[in-house]
């Protein structure tokens, strides 16, 4: 066996046990939401919102430039069905609008700010309470990042439990009546995941999604594929088997208390969500403390997409970046017994199935390509790299989409339906083969952009 059938085979070999791991998952998550709870009946509903059966939570918003979005944003949050809850705002050096609307849309008043500071953040220039909206805190602080941001809001909550999310979402308003009780039911619990679904092409009325549809735009349409898989599919297996290792940025729910003994987010990553997870296995498993972080599919955060190449391939960059940061920073957990499954089974996971895929996969492309040029093609290596691909990617995608259709906020309509079977057939061709060269491009870049994220823009809800 030559040098090139040699890297054939480890190609081959790697690609299928990398898709592999995602039919496992596939077939996980299939038994974990064949057993999930039921849905509370509006009898149930009303009892888990008494007095006694709930924790006071705390929003916290970080905003930068989110002049379009940060209104509807807000105004989804205050309609939240929920007994007891405050909304902390941090406009983090915003150069646009944000502060203006924020302050014409809800009354916002000159305010003392919280004398705690536990957690490292940049200066607070201000701190606003509305006067129509008491629940609505507001702080104005210089630029330093959304995990900084984040840490400036953390001292301002009250509340025991923080929900962090992005001021380009919107929260369904009954998402906190079964993932609040959450952490009264558990006392172990620290952090809780929730789905996130796309927003664009949504009908929004008041700061709520009336009608969930599937993009007309080919880029968000392979984005709502992804977010299936992600959320139906990887987390609800990773929960079930006890290895949750990331609770999006985008919406997640922590104890308030457990922020505070790992002293807030880390201000020098780009995937601060990430590290925060990871950092909270390390130290619960260092102390010997019981702990439980979990994901449940039905809270439904909303959120938009980029639809423009350049911003989406800005945000993956971002995200793969951000991954490879957290991972080298905490590789000594990866088989580490001392960490449980945590570095036994998702650390490995997210190296070598997250971190390494593009690798591999480019690494076939371009094998192809090169042999091609040389005259030294094995027609045989390319008909099963390219098959397995293409089998691998639409068995995945239709078996999630095939899960997805029995959750209450999947698209009911028809044309929804057919759009999202297109995405599945046309996802491989050329989507996923151009995001694997956006990754490959962002592992190699880990060093000299350390910190940057990248321009993203923002459209009002319609």
């Amino acid at each position: 066996m030559n040098v090139i059938d040699a890297f054939q085979l480890v190609v081959l070999a790697a690609f299928a046990v990398i898709n592999g791991a995602q039919i496992g998952g596939l077939v996980l998550a299939s038994r974990a939401l064949l057993m999930r709870d039921r849905r509370a009946s509006e009898l149930e509903e009303t009892a888990l919102t008494r007095a006694a059966t709930y924790l006071p939570v705390s929003f916290v918003v970080p905003a930068y430039n989110e002049e379009a979005t940060i209104v509807g944003s807000v105004r989804s949050l205050l309609s939240m069905h929920y007994p007891e809850f405050e909304l902390v705002v941090v406009n983090d050096g915003s150069k646009d609008g944000t502060m203006r609307v924020l302050g014409e849309a809800f009354d916002l008043l000159p305010t003392v700010a919280s004398p705690r500071r536990f957690t490292q953040h940049a200066p607070v220039i201000g701190t606003w309470r509305s006067a129509s909206h008491p629940a609505l805190t507001v702080v104005e602080k210089e630029n330093g990042g959304r995990a900084d941001a984040l840490n400036a809001g953390l001292e301002q909550a009250r509340y025991p439990i923080v929900v962090v999310i992005d001021a380009d979402s919107l929260v369904d308003p009954e998402a906190l009546l079964l993932a609040g009780t959450r952490f009264l039911d558990d006392p172990s619990l620290v952090a809780l995941g929730g789905s996130i679904r796309l927003v664009n092409d949504a009908v929004v009325t008041g700061g709520s999604v009336r009608l969930a549809r599937t993009p007309r735009n080919f880029l968000a349409r392979w984005q709502q594929l992804e977010y299936v898989r992600a959320f139906t599919a990887a987390r609800v297996a990773m929960s079930h088997l006890r290895c949750m290792i990331l609770v999006s940025g985008a919406f997640g729910l922590f104890r308030r208390s457990a922020l505070i003994a790992v002293g807030g987010y880390r201000t020098d990553t780009v995937g601060e969500d990430f590290e925060l997870t990871v950092r909270l296995h390390r130290h619960f498993r260092d102390r010997g403390e019981p702990y439980r972080i979990e994901y449940l599919v039905d809270p439904v955060c909303w959120t938009q997409v980029p639809e423009e190449p350049r911003i989406l391939r800005n945000q993956r960059d971002r995200w793969h970046r951000g991954l490879w940061e957290v991972l080298w920073a905490h590789r000594d957990m990866l088989f580490n017994p001392r960490y449980g499954r945590i570095g036994l089974v998702a650390l490995p996971y997210m190296w070598f199935v997250e971190g390494l895929s593009p690798v591999f996969e480019v690494a076939g492309y371009l094998l192809v390509a090169v042999l091609a040029v040389l005259g030294h093609l094995d027609v045989a290596f390319a008909s099963a790299f390219f098959a397995l691909a293409l089998l691998y990617g639409v068995l995945v995608s239709l078996g999630t989409t095939a899960l997805d259709v029995v959750l209450p906020h999947s698209p009911r309509r028809a044309i929804d339906r057919f759009r999202l079977l297109n995405a599945v057939i046309t996802e491989s061709f050329w989507y996923r083969p151009w995001l694997a060269f956006v990754r490959l491009v962002a592992t190699f870049g880990v060093r000299s952009k350390r910190g940057k994220w990248g321009a993203m823009t923002r459209r009002s809800f319609s």
